[in-house]
């Protein structure tokens, strides 16, 4: 009877415990099996190399297997839509760019950007490149906005797509520049990069990774990269402040996130993995040679930014007149 009474009356003390044991028992345990770190858009982009990165160095750092998966569809949502309802459990990861803000502007997304994700990490950032075919009668970015002026629509750019950071970069340049250019859409900055180079198009904003092989191959000229700072793998190539458009930046940060309730011991554990993976002269010559630039932020840096990010993506997708989202 004594043995029944002390268990009794042990029971709230029990049911008590769940509020703070789980973080800290998964911290201790964390990981015990292999984690996913989903990437929405197409192996070899920015997001994705760096997943492909910080996988390894996760692995080696934490002892269970970091394994990069694409899950590709709909300007990444579908990926992102993945991780925002997987288990909070720190085993699915989303390495993701831009479009997680933006896409929340140009199409009814079904999760929020802000609410529903856990910020883990930002490790980097990628600038795009303003090219031109390299027989092109454009050798400045000037030169480009005078014949627009001359002419409001007869210069003609290609992007990825409506809504996308590139369509977003040529918008500003027109804003700030108070010009008019034609628009032609394509399903990938590829594509973007061969028919520029071939003058299919007047110019092309493309990311620097996409567009660096037929820059070297003597087919694209670099007008301007869209960076406050010049690129560490096009250090001749003026910025578009330097260009005239004063204070003119367009980056996409690559961001890892968890979903909302990930454990806060979990993300501390791997945003310290992360970003101390990111400060080694090792990562900065691997982001070099993919054409992306380094750029870290712990959990509670991206959390706090994470309001303005999405505020930001909100007035770019505005100059593009891309179709916004109800409400």
């Amino acid at each position: 009877m004594i043995r029944r009474r002390t268990f009794l009356q042990s029971l709230p003390a029990l049911a008590a415990m769940p509020a703070s044991f789980p973080a800290s028992v998964l911290a201790q345990a964390y990981p015990s099996h292999p984690v996913r770190i989903i990437v929405p858009v197409s192996p070899g982009s920015g997001s994705d190399v760096v997943a492909r990165y910080m996988s390894a160095e996760l692995t080696k750092a934490l002892g269970s297997a970091f394994v990069v998966e694409n899950r590709l569809g709909a300007s990444g949502m579908i990926g992102t839509d993945f991780v925002a309802k997987a288990a909070p459990d720190g085993y699915t990861l989303l390495c993701t760019y831009a479009a997680h803000y933006s896409n929340q502007w140009v199409e009814k997304t079904p999760y929020d950007a802000v609410r529903d994700f856990e910020p883990v990490a930002r490790l980097g950032m990628s600038a795009l490149l303003l090219t031109t075919a390299a027989n092109s009668r454009f050798r400045t970015v000037q030169e480009v906005i005078a014949a627009a002026k001359r002419k409001p629509g007869g210069v003609s750019f290609g992007s990825s797509g409506n809504g996308t950071t590139s369509h977003m970069a040529a918008a500003l340049m027109s804003s700030m520049a108070g010009i008019e250019m034609t628009h032609v859409p394509y399903k990938g900055p590829a594509q973007v990069a061969v028919d520029t180079a071939s003058g299919q198009v007047d110019v092309g904003f493309g990311g620097v990774a996409s567009s660096l092989a037929l820059v070297k191959g003597g087919r694209l000229r670099v007008l301007a990269v869209t960076s406050l700072q010049r690129s560490s793998q096009l250090p001749d190539v003026v910025t578009m402040d330097e260009a005239g458009l004063k204070a003119y930046e367009l980056v996409s940060p690559i961001w890892v996130m968890a979903p909302r309730g990930t454990p806060p011991a979990i993300v501390t554990q791997l945003s310290r993995a992360m970003t101390a993976a990111a400060a080694t002269p090792a990562f900065k010559s691997y982001c070099i040679g993919q054409g992306l630039e380094v750029d870290i932020a712990d959990a509670a840096a991206v959390r706090a930014s994470a309001p303005a990010e999405l505020e930001r993506w909100k007035k770019l997708v505005a100059l593009t007149q891309a179709k916004a989202k109800a409400g």
